[in-house]
């Protein structure tokens, strides 16, 4: 299958790279179905979360613990319950991302970490997850922090 996006240009995905987010993304609830696609740059350590729904739609994403020095927290067992994590073995296929907001001047680009996207890879879903361990949610990207 191919979509046409309008940031990517033509992006061909499987049926097997689709993630599925039940309850959508807050702000953006249609949308159910993403594919993750990694940048091509192997120094760029940011991906995109692309809507198949909706060619406009895409997110930059980026690993939190790359630049979030002591981040952690724990699944709710609803968010566990969701994405189908029922055990210490599952979380193996388990990652970990926070959007990333570019604005006019991108020496000012922050990352959520108050509110992460979580992916189990090996059952194909993600969500959007709330934590109540951080009250901010604009973290500069580029400096380290303590969490």
């Amino acid at each position: 299958m191919i979509i046409a996006t309008e940031h990517l240009g033509n992006i061909e995905y499987s049926e097997n790279d689709i993630l599925s987010f039940a309850h959508g993304i807050p702000g953006f609830e249609e949308e159910k179905q993403f594919i993750l696609i990694p940048a091509e740059d192997i120094e760029f350590p940011f991906s995109y979360l692309q809507s198949i729904q909706s060619a406009d739609l895409a997110f930059i994403v980026t690993d939190p613990f790359l630049f979030v020095e002591n981040y952690d927290f724990e699944l709710s067992s609803s968010d566990a319950t969701a994405l189908n994590v029922k055990n210490d073995e599952d979380l193996a296929d388990i990652s970990v991302l926070t959007i990333v907001t570019i604005p006019n001047d991108v020496d000012q680009t922050t990352i959520n970490i108050m509110a992460p996207i979580v992916i189990n890879h090996a059952a194909k879903v993600g969500r959007q997850v709330l934590l109540s361990e951080y009250s901010d949610t604009k973290f500069p990207l580029f400096r380290k922090i303590e969490g």
